[in-house]
């Protein structure tokens, strides 16, 4: 096989935050649940799994629609600044074995980006506390009208890093990250922090763990070739 040339090389990494990067769904949910139950609002916490890379305001409102019949009763911004306030308040930050110092390596060779489901706020706090100066780019559920499933995050962060859709890789953990992933074209990795890796059918590649992820990103080239389909 002829070695790549410089269009073909891989440029950047995008990692989703939340269950990538630190472990730290427990808390959204328990953060999402307390609220919840000062309005008197039933929710189901694996709902919060299962739909996690979607915008909070998204996941608020499929909250409301599915608890009570009157969702339109409840102001959604409220919601979600009081969630805000209280994942501060009962988080503890828990990174990844390995991700800090695998970060540190890898952004000697790529641009390195961070698209996320979350607000602003609680990105900047995650990222600036557990990964300073490790992302050139960070696109969180402010930075876009349409969150994942749907493309525009990620097409975001190609803009931003001023890549083409073969020069990027995704690193996710939720299936609607790994939809918004491919929907965008960029080849994705999958680990299955939370779920079961039979959900991932649509990533490129599925890690066993946070450990198999490391030892592939430890390893990873700009002349790394995707298994993707080519399109």
């Amino acid at each position: 096989m002829l070695p790549p040339n410089g269009d073909d090389l891989l440029k950047a990494v995008i990692f989703d935050m939340d269950g990538v990067l630190v472990d730290s769904m427990s808390y959204h949910a328990e953060a999402v649940q307390h609220i919840f139950d000062e309005i008197g609002v039933d929710m189901d916490k694996q709902d919060i799994f299962e739909r996690e890379g979607e915008r909070t305001v998204d996941i608020v409102e499929f909250l409301l629609e599915k608890g009570t019949e009157n969702a339109s009763e409840y102001d959604i911004s409220d919601i979600v600044e009081r969630y805000i306030a209280e994942f501060n308040r009962i988080a503890e930050m828990k990174v990844f074995d390995g991700m800090q110092e695998c970060l540190n390596v890898l952004k000697e060779r790529f641009d390195l980006a961070v698209v996320s489901g979350s607000d602003r706020p609680i990105v900047n706090y995650i990222i600036n506390s557990q990964y300073p100066g490790v992302f050139r780019e960070l696109v969180t559920a402010d930075d876009v009208q349409r969150g994942k499933p749907e493309p525009d995050p990620y097409l975001q962060a190609m803009k931003m890093l001023g890549i083409k859709k073969h020069e990027g890789i995704v690193i996710e953990n939720a299936p609607m990250g790994v939809e918004a992933a491919k929907r965008a074209g960029l080849c994705c990795v999958a680990v299955p922090t939370y779920l079961d890796p039979g959900k991932f059918h649509q990533a490129d590649m599925v890690m066993k763990d946070h450990i198999q992820l490391v030892e592939f990103l430890m390893k990873l080239e700009p002349s790394y070739d995707c298994p993707q389909s080519k399109s």
